[in-house]
């Protein structure tokens, strides 16, 4: 979120596993730009009938009726001229629409500032015979110096997946936490995950450094002191990859134990692969 409103940072690309925040923090930026920084905005999800979900559920019925500060901002669709139907609203000095990428009808006809494109990996190749949808969204913002996109989506398949193309065109920052027993910062990884054979209960994460356990009340505090560095130099595009390791929502144990469900059957891994790790396949 502090990306999105850098102003020397045009794109910013979100590589992460799931339920980990990252539709939440697409609705934070829509309700910053009503609130401080009023923009014509675009919110394109795989599919029309996401894209009118996403209205209902989190941006009319959570964002705009839960937050004081935007109540009032969008006036109520039941009012003559209000500027405020399923996919597209109006409030004063810019808008929201919100799209389909299969459907390019959406795409097209007007100029965009902010970008917003969740679920990437989903999105079909071409929108219709209009050709990438996230190419044809991006044209939409040419006229505006200050634009800005956005794009986010657990990862799919490897060589197919655009998150990880675009993340890989990025600086590449990963998210680095200290460990409570020797104070070495470092990436969590699955690999120092360990357990006794068949035991999710006896599972724990492990320090890269001086291989001391963590507990789970040891590793959330951790990551509530982590910092993002990035790999590569910054060129206008800030990219940010991080696992469901860093959730404060998921013990190491559950963690284990899906693994070990999923494990013998390659298609339930691969999505465990994906959403968990966020990773490609």
């Amino acid at each position: 979120m502090d990306a999105c409103s850098d102003p020397a940072i045009k794109q910013v690309v979100v590589m992460a596993g799931a339920q980990l925040g990252k539709s939440e923090a697409l609705l934070n930026i829509i309700g910053y730009h009503v609130e401080h920084d009023p923009s014509p905005m675009l919110m394109m999800q795989p599919t029309v009938e996401m894209a009118q979900s996403f209205s209902k559920d989190r941006v009319t019925s959570g964002l705009l009726a839960t937050t004081p500060s935007l109540r009032g901002k969008v006036k109520d669709p039941r009012s003559r001229d209000s500027g405020n139907t399923t996919l597209h609203k109006t409030f004063p000095g810019g808008a929201l629409s919100m799209v389909g990428a299969n459907s390019p009808a959406g795409l097209a006809s007007r100029p965009i500032r902010v970008v917003l494109c969740d679920e990437v990996d989903r999105y079909p190749h071409s929108a219709g015979e209009e050709g990438d949808p996230i190419a044809l969204a991006t044209k939409r913002t040419l006229t505006f110096w200050n634009r800005k996109i956005v794009l986010v989506s657990t990862p799919t398949d490897k060589n197919n997946s655009r998150i990880e193309q675009a993340y890989e065109e990025s600086d590449m920052r990963q998210f680095y936490v200290p460990c409570p027993h020797c104070d070495e910062h470092q990436v969590l990884k699955w690999a120092n995950v360990k357990w006794d054979n068949g035991k999710p209960s006896t599972a724990g994460y492990y320090c890269d450094e001086c291989g001391c356990k963590w507990s789970d009340a040891q590793r959330r505090k951790s990551v509530s002191m982590g910092e993002w560095r990035a790999k590569t130099d910054f060129q206008g595009v800030a990219g940010f990859h991080i696992s469901a390791l860093y959730s404060p929502w998921v013990t190491i144990e559950d963690a284990v134990d899906e693994f070990l469900k999923s494990k013998r059957d390659p298609m339930r891994l691969k999505t465990w692969v994906n959403t968990f790790l966020g990773e490609t396949w």
